[in-house]
C-alpha cells in the first residue's frame, strides 16, 4: 500500500463520477423542488412537510450505518460496495419517479402516500449512495488520486444538478398550472431512467482494488460491531469534528438551495424563467468551483484544509450582502447568492475525500475496516442536516403564515430572508470552528499511508 500507487484511468474516474450524478438527481430534485412540490402542488401544509422530513431522517439514523457496516463486513465476487449499485439501481430509479406523483386522493391519503414514497426513496438512496461513498477508499490508496477522482466526480454530479435545475422547470412550464402535477410525473420518468443508467455505469466501470489489513486480533471479532465503530467516531475528536463540520456545511447548502424557489419567486418577485436561470447558475457554480479548487491545490496556492477554510468563510461572507440589499436590486442580490454558493462549492472536492482519509486513520489506529460506516455517517450527516433544514423551513414558513401564491407580507419576507441568508451564514461560521479542530492534514495523512504501507510489507 504505497502512497504513489493506485493510479486510476480517466474512464474509471468518469464512471465513478456518474455514480454521483445519479445521487445528485435525488439531491437536486428533493432539495430544489420537493418542498415546493409538497406545499404548492400536492397541497400539504408546511408543518406537515416539515414533520415528514424529520420522521424520514429518523429512518436514516438506522439505515445508513447498518448498510455501511454490512458492506464493510461482507464481500462478494463484485467486492464490498459495488454490488449495491447493481442490485438497487432499478428500485432507486423507480423511487425517484414515485415520490413526484400526486395521486388524486383525500388530504390524508396524499399525506400517507407522501410518507411512504419519500421513505422508500431515502432507503433506496441510502442503499446505493452509502456503498458508493465507501467505494472511493478501495478504488485507490493514494490520497492525491482520490482528490483527482473527485475533480471528475463533482463536475459530473453538478451537471446532473444542472439538468434538474434547468430542464425540469422549463419542462414543467410547458404545462398549464392545472396540470403541474402531471408535468412533474412526466419529467421524473426521464429523470428516473437517467438515475438507473448512471448507477449501472458506475458499477460496470469501476473496480475495487485496495484491500484492508487483516489486523484484527484473534478472538476480537465480537468487538467489530456497528456500535463499537459509532463509539469510535463519537469519542475521537478528529472524526467528531469532521462530521459536525460536515453536517453544518450541508445544512447551509440546503438552506440556500431549498429556499431559492421562494427567494426568487416571492422575495425578489421574479418569474419562472428567472428562477430557472438562478438555479442553473447554482449548478454551473458547482461545476466550475471543483475545477478551480483542484487547480489552486495543484499549484499549491492552498493545501486541502486551507482550501476548505477559504471556502467556508467565503460562503459566509458572500451571503452577508443579502441582508443589506433591497429586494428591488434583484440582480445584485442574486449575484451574491451565487457567489456564496460558488465559495461553498470550492470545498466540496476536499471534504468528500476526507472520509477515505478517516478510514485509513481508523484502520491504522483502531485496526478496523470502517470505510462503509464512515461514508454512511457522512451521508447521514448530510441527510440529517437536510431533514432539520426541511423541518426548519416548514416551521419558519408556518410561523410567518406563508400561503402559496399570496401577496408578500413583511413577515413572510423576513422569513424567506432568514432561511436564505441568516441561517446559512450561521451554519458556515459555526462549521468553521469545528473545521479548525480537524487535524488530518496532508502531512498526517502521508504518515498514515507510510505506516500502513509498512504493515502490508
Amino acid at each position: 500500500m504505497g502512497t504513489e500507487s493506485g493510479k486510476i484511468s480517466i474512464r474509471e474516474k468518469v464512471c465513478y463520477g456518474l455514480g454521483d450524478s445519479s445521487a445528485n438527481i435525488f439531491f437536486g430534485m428533493t432539495m430544489m423542488f420537493l418542498p415546493y412540490f409538497y406545499t404548492d402542488v400536492v397541497g400539504l401544509t408546511a408543518s406537515a412537510m416539515g414533520i415528514l422530513f424529520l420522521i424520514a431522517r429518523l429512518v436514516d439514523a438506522f439505515s445508513d450505518p447498518i448498510i455501511g457496516n454490512f458492506a464493510d463486513r461482507h464481500e462478494t465476487k463484485y467486492g464490498h460496495y459495488r454490488p449495491f449499485l447493481l442490485y438497487l439501481a432499478i428500485p432507486y430509479g423507480l423511487s425517484c419517479f414515485l415520490v413526484f406523483l400526486a395521486p388524486d386522493l383525500p388530504y390524508y391519503g396524499k399525506l400517507i402516500y407522501a410518507f411512504v414514497t419519500y421513505i422508500f426513496l431515502i432507503l433506496m438512496y441510502a442503499g446505493t449512495v452509502v456503498p458508493y461513498v465507501g467505494l472511493l477508499s478501495v478504488l485507490t490508496d493514494n490520497p492525491s488520486e482520490r482528490l483527482a477522482i473527485n475533480s471528475f466526480r463533482f463536475p459530473l454530479a453538478k451537471s446532473a444538478f444542472l439538468l434538474c435545475s434547468a430542464v425540469v422547470p422549463m419542462f414543467v412550464a410547458t404545462y398549464d398550472k392545472a396540470h403541474e402535477a402531471q408535468a412533474y410525473s412526466h419529467a421524473m420518468i426521464i429523470i428516473g431512467i437517467l438515475a438507473v443508467c448512471c448507477t449501472l455505469a458506475c458499477f460496470f466501470g469501476t473496480k475495487e482494488r485496495s484491500k484492508p489489513l487483516a489486523v484484527e486480533p484473534a478472538g476480537r471479532d465480537k468487538d467489530d460491531t456497528l456500535f463499537s465503530k459509532i463509539k469510535i467516531i463519537a469519542k475521537t475528536r478528529t472524526l467528531r469534528s469532521f462530521y459536525i463540520f460536515f453536517a453544518l456545511t450541508q445544512a447551509a447548502f440546503t438552506f440556500k438551495g431549498s429556499s431559492a424557489i421562494y427567494y426568487a419567486k416571492y422575495y425578489l418577485g421574479q418569474n419562472d424563467a428567472y428562477l430557472t436561470g438562478l438555479l442553473s447558475a447554482f449548478s454551473i457554480a458547482g461545476i466550475v468551483a471543483p475545477i478551480v479548487a483542484m487547480y489552486l491545490i495543484r499549484k499549491q496556492v492552498f493545501n486541502k484544509l486551507g482550501m476548505l477554510k477559504v471556502a467556508t468563510l467565503g460562503a459566509a461572507v458572500m451571503a452577508v450582502p443579502l441582508l443589506l440589499i433591497p429586494s428591488e436590486y434583484y440582480l445584485l442580490s442574486s449575484t451574491f447568492l451565487i457567489l456564496s454558493t460558488f465559495f461553498g462549492e470550492l470545498g466540496i472536492v476536499v471534504y468528500w475525500a476526507l472520509p477515505a482519509d478517516c478510514a485509513d486513520y481508523c484502520e491504522l489506529k483502531f485496526h478496523k475496516k470502517m470505510a462503509g460506516v464512515l461514508g454512511a455517517v457522512a451521508l447521514f450527516s448530510q441527510k440529517f442536516a437536510m431533514s432539520l433544514v426541511g423541518a426548519g423551513i416548514g416551521l419558519i414558513l408556518s410561523l410567518v403564515s406563508y400561503q402559496p401564491n399570496a401577496a408578500l407580507t413583511p413577515a413572510v419576507s423576513n422569513g424567506i430572508l432568514t432561511i436564505t441568508a441568516v441561517l446559512p451564514i450561521a451554519c458556515h461560521l459555526i462549521s468553521y470552528y469545528f473545521l479548525k479542530q480537524y487535524d488530518l492534514d496532508e502531512e498526517a495523512v502521508r504518515d498514515i499511508q507510510y505506516e500502513l504501507a509498512a504493515m502490508h510489507d
